[in-house]
């Protein structure tokens, strides 16, 4: 009797051990919603909207008018700004959407634009110390800072914004090493981390702590990053980066697609050697989610599942986790959200 339960003890175990192993990723993204935009960007506040950053009509011939979009989560219903309502400009693109413990709306685009519900505030090199109009990541720590790009390859850098102040570092007065900020993330210690670069093949990683800089390259990746797509926080604040070699002219691709970096050690993944690794995102089971040339990649922390179907004819533009752990895919055609 005692070898029976033995037994039966051994295979639960096994089949638990099996079921465990069993991907839980939900890659079905049966709701579609504000069809018809280009969106560029997502970010969500703490009142139940999610604010859509377009460019533009899905159709190719229409001149482009991008929107900023308010959309209740709820009820479903949307605020539409524009050019006819707001200091949303045509021809404007929204690269980047962040929202502080406010609720105020801070977007990128050719200089910085404050949203307080109310009120839009433009921030331009014409009337404050950003040294270049073009915003490409924004992230708001913990304390209400605003820390955003204002950069190109060979001017600018990052800026950081106290709701008063502009504290801006270039290489010319600060230890930040290369103008260009890809892209900004800021872990649960507000440590401020950057993606750097200045040229192809030039890069490098960023940790702003208090006031101590370190600098991260390809000595300690263990191979030299092309160029970034982005930045995202992993659990205990490591640093999960894509690594994009759309500028480069490497057709089969043998090196990593991202990484995952500790401050010392380097975790490259790679999952084949032709798709590219445009940007990722993590979500909170610290999936890593890819948006690659071949639609969507998701590391689980062991092993690849690759979804080349869902989005094989639509373009995706970028990926952002809602409040309650659903993942939202942008398109040049829509928002689609998986349940």
């Amino acid at each position: 009797m005692k070898n029976l339960i033995y037994l039966f003890c051994v295979l639960i175990f096994l089949y638990s051990c099996e079921k465990s192993d069993e991907n839980p990723i939900n890659t079905k993204f049966s709701q579609h919603i504000l069809e018809g935009y280009d969106v560029t960007s997502i970010a969500f506040d703490n009142l139940g909207n999610a604010w859509v950053g377009t460019y533009n009509s899905y159709w190719t011939w229409t001149y482009n008018k991008p929107e900023l979009i308010k959309y209740n989560l709820d009820s479903k219903e949307t605020v539409i700004y524009n050019s006819s309502n707001s200091l949303i400009a045509d021809s404007m693109y929204i690269w980047d959407i962040s929202v502080d413990k406010k609720n105020n709306i801070w977007i990128g685009c050719d200089g910085l634009i404050k949203f307080d519900g109310v009120n839009f505030t433009k921030y331009t090199p014409k009337d404050t110390e950003i040294p270049v109009d073009f915003v490409h990541s924004i992230e708001v720590d913990s304390k209400d800072n605003v820390w955003f790009s204002s950069s190109s390859a060979l001017e600018g850098g990052l800026v950081k914004y106290d709701g008063t102040n502009w504290t801006v570092f270039t290489p010319d007065n600060s230890d930040i090493p290369m103008n260009g900020v890809r892209d900004i993330a800021i872990d649960e210690n507000d440590n401020v981390w950057l993606a750097q670069y200045r040229y192809l093949g030039e890069t490098c990683l960023v940790k702003i702590s208090n006031d101590t800089w370190t600098i991260y390259t390809d000595q300690e990746f263990g191979f030299a990053p092309v160029f970034w797509g982005n930045i995202e926080m992993y659990s205990r604040n490591q640093v999960c980066g894509a690594i994009d070699y759309t500028l480069s002219n490497i057709v089969n691709n043998p090196r990593p697609q991202a990484i995952i970096f500790d401050g010392i050690n380097c975790k490259q993944l790679q999952y084949n050697n032709f798709s590219n690794v445009h940007a990722i995102t993590v979500d909170n089971d610290d999936n890593i989610w890819c948006k690659s040339n071949n639609g969507l990649a998701i590391f689980n922390g062991s092993s690849w599942l690759i979804d080349s179907l869902t989005f094989k004819d639509i373009r995706i533009e970028t990926m952002e986790l809602s409040k309650d752990n659903k993942m939202w895919i942008s398109t040049e055609n829509g928002v689609y959200i998986n349940e």
